[in-house]
């Protein structure tokens, strides 16, 4: 009985140790499990010492909400020859804290937010608000600096065309979030 014994005690010692490494014995390797990352936030950016007030360009609807702190670009206050009136500046945000300012502060102010599109250093977000159409694109340019472009144009004084703005439809997507 011993031998059948000592054979039991090899075969569960082999069958472990296939098991702890991951051989199966069949000719095809086995992938090693995915390794699981972690969802690392970084720490907010500090604030500015003191608030610089921003001169907004008057195309910009008075309750459209506008991050503090803001710079204009120089030569970043244009308008297409098609009406549409562009806004480019940067914010001492980082990309998530811009992001959370869009999609904290335009829905209260009534601006109804479409589906945009998110990446790794940038994200777009279309928007509605009354006879305005628009979208704001987010770019990261360092941990806590970031480029924003804010692009509308007024449906009446365009006469119903707006050329790179489409329509706000309601999207199917059960995420709150206007960010793909």
């Amino acid at each position: 009985m011993q031998p059948v014994r000592l054979a039991a005690m090899i075969t569960a010692a082999l069958v472990s140790v296939a098991a702890l490494t991951g051989c199966s014995g069949g000719s095809k390797p086995q992938a090693a499990p995915a390794p699981t990352q972690s969802l690392y936030t970084p720490p907010p950016c500090p604030a500015p010492a003191k608030a610089t007030p921003t001169h907004w360009p008057a195309f910009l609807p008075g309750d459209m909400p506008k991050p503090r702190n803001a710079a204009i670009m120089k030569n970043g206050v244009s308008m297409t020859s098609d009406g549409v009136h562009i806004v480019r500046f940067i914010t001492p945000t980082s990309l998530r804290e811009s992001v959370l300012f869009i999609v904290q502060k335009y829905p209260k102010a009534g601006y109804a937010l479409g589906r945009g599109d998110a990446e790794a250093t940038e994200a777009d977000a279309p928007f509605v608000h009354g006879q305005i159409r628009g979208v704001t694109r987010i770019s990261r340019l360092a941990d806590c600096q970031t480029l924003w472009l804010t692009a509308t144009v007024n449906i009446n004084n365009n006469l119903g065309q707006t050329p790179i703005i489409a329509p706000h439809t309601p999207s199917s997507s059960p995420s709150p979030l206007p960010f793909g």
